[in-house]
């Protein structure tokens, strides 16, 4: 009891503040006419639509973070199933009809959570790591179904660096999609809009707006990853290679969401090619 005491002493400013404010409110509907009240309500309603409104907005904005975190994982899925992420197992040609495909790639949504454009070598953080999945040497793509964004190097438990395309180490076998010509794609430093398409030898066709994909060559990136398209190419005198300007179909400055893809097969074919060399 003596605590309820000293609760209402040490507050009865509060108190007598709500108690008047009441005495008031009570003089002024009693004592006002039906369209002062009418008024006074009508303001009330005004404030009460305003805080909800602002509310459903919020409410809104990260409802729409939480659809596009969602849509990212049923891309992700659905990449999975295509055609170019499986493989045949089948064995036996002649004695099985139908042949059982498994997966060759895997994907899984990520969110770019740091990002550099304009140093000699640039880097993005993205919010995935081992935990959910993710190995060094995954290949990082566009999450708006265009261009590739890097390669992942470093990774902990709940994130990666992902050295970018706009990187001067970068190197990226790709091919121009008309003809299948193949070559490295590399970054000179200068544009982030660009790239170039190197050892592409002198007697290819090669036309301004041609598509150039990536090779499948590499154990990194599936066949096929759009890049860009050829802005212009040249031969120096003397070399029998183009160099060919690639522009970029992504906008490294802008990638929020992108899919980490790996390899299944990766280690097996590296330990082949491996005992190859080493014969």
């Amino acid at each position: 009891m003596q605590r309820i005491l000293l609760f209402f002493i040490k507050y009865n400013g509060v108190f007598a503040f709500f108690v008047l404010q009441g005495i008031a409110l009570f003089m002024y509907f009693t004592r006002n006419s039906n369209s002062n009240k009418q008024a006074f309500i009508s303001s009330a309603n005004r404030l009460v639509g305003g805080v909800y409104e602002s509310t459903s907005q919020i409410t809104h904005y990260w409802n729409l973070s939480a659809v596009n975190d969602s849509l990212a994982r049923e891309n992700a899925e659905l990449k999975m199933k295509l055609p170019s992420s499986k493989f045949s197992s089948l064995v036996h040609p002649n004695e099985v009809k139908d042949s059982t495909l498994q997966q060759h790639y895997r994907y899984f949504e990520a969110k770019v959570i740091n990002n550099t454009i304009h140093r000699p070598r640039n880097f993005l953080t993205i919010n995935k790591g081992t935990q959910q999945g993710l190995n060094p040497n995954s290949g990082v793509l566009n999450g708006n179904g265009k261009g590739i964004v890097g390669v992942a190097q470093k990774v902990s438990n709940n994130y990666a660096v992902v050295m970018s395309i706009l990187n001067l180490d970068t190197r990226i076998s790709a091919k121009i999609l008309r003809t299948n010509n193949f070559g490295i794609m590399v970054w000179d430093g200068l544009d982030s809009r660009y790239m170039t398409l190197e050892s592409v030898p002198k007697h290819a066709d090669i036309h301004k707006g041609d598509t150039i994909v990536t090779s499948g060559y590499s154990t990194i990136f599936p066949e096929g990853i759009l890049i860009g398209a050829i802005d212009s190419f040249y031969k120096a005198p003397g070399v029998n290679f183009y160099t060919i300007k690639v522009a970029l179909f992504n906008d490294m400055n802008r990638v929020q969401y992108v899919y980490v893809v790996s390899n299944l097969l990766k280690e097996e074919r590296i330990k082949l090619e491996e005992e190859v060399n080493n014969d």
